[in-house]
């Protein structure tokens, strides 16, 4: 699709959202070419559990995590991990995410505060928020590149952040304005009394942002 057709999809995509009352009225929107583009349900299943800052604390005081949110670096040496906590340790430590847990902790440590201090880790952040499970967003460059193409009016912006990937410390205010849209009137206030519906949001965005982003490569070409 073009620029044009592209900024016509993701607008008919917000009419329909800010007029739908239900999280099944949300749930409805994916389909199409947004369904093929849908989040992956067996990859990323909905996560049922929620995490407090008292359970961050906890884990602090059993010296499992440092005060500033990262794996205590000789945890393996511990003889009181169960075999679950050694075989999830694991995948971090192959996949080096380790040190993508304290963006997670501060997250969850910080639920109230916004992001327009933090310069790093935006996405695992706002993703600790989420499982604080007290109204947040998850957030990511798919949601945010839907947003911000609902937000101009302007092709050239559109095309580009058709493109645009990983989130930055740049990114801070639109990941507000987009949390404060998720709480605004232009959503109705039977959609926003359902339960989690800035998760069936999520969920939609991320497809629509997914379905209609271009590569750098292709940009030239789009029109």
């Amino acid at each position: 699709m073009n620029h044009e057709q592209a900024k016509e999809t993701v607008d008919e995509i917000f009419n329909s959202i800010r007029t739908a009352t239900s999280n099944e009225h949300i749930d409805e929107l994916i389909s199409g070419e947004l369904y093929k583009n849908k989040m992956d349900s067996e990859a990323y299943p909905y996560l049922h559990f929620s995490l407090t800052p008292s359970e961050i604390q906890e884990l602090i005081n059993s010296r499992l995590i440092n005060s500033d949110g990262n794996i205590t670096p000789n945890i393996s040496e511990r003889d009181d991990l169960n075999p679950l906590t050694k075989l999830l340790y694991s995948v971090l430590w192959k996949n080096g995410d380790l040190k993508k847990i304290k963006h997670i902790v501060q997250g969850i440590q910080q639920i109230d505060e916004p992001t327009s201090d933090k310069e790093d880790g935006l996405v695992f952040y706002q993703f600790g928020k989420f499982l604080t499970k007290t109204g947040q967003p998850i957030i990511d460059q798919h949601v945010l590149r839907a947003f911000a193409i609902y937000r101009t009016t302007d092709l050239h912006e559109v095309e580009q952040l058709r493109w645009k990937g990983t989130l930055n410390k740049k990114d801070r205010p639109l990941i507000e304005d987009y949390k404060n849209w998720l709480k605004s009137n232009e959503l109705t206030a039977e959609l926003r009394s359902e339960h989690e519906y800035s998760y069936h949001i999520d969920q939609l965005l991320f497809a629509l942002g997914k379905t209609i982003k271009t590569s750098k490569r292709t940009r030239g070409n789009s029109r």
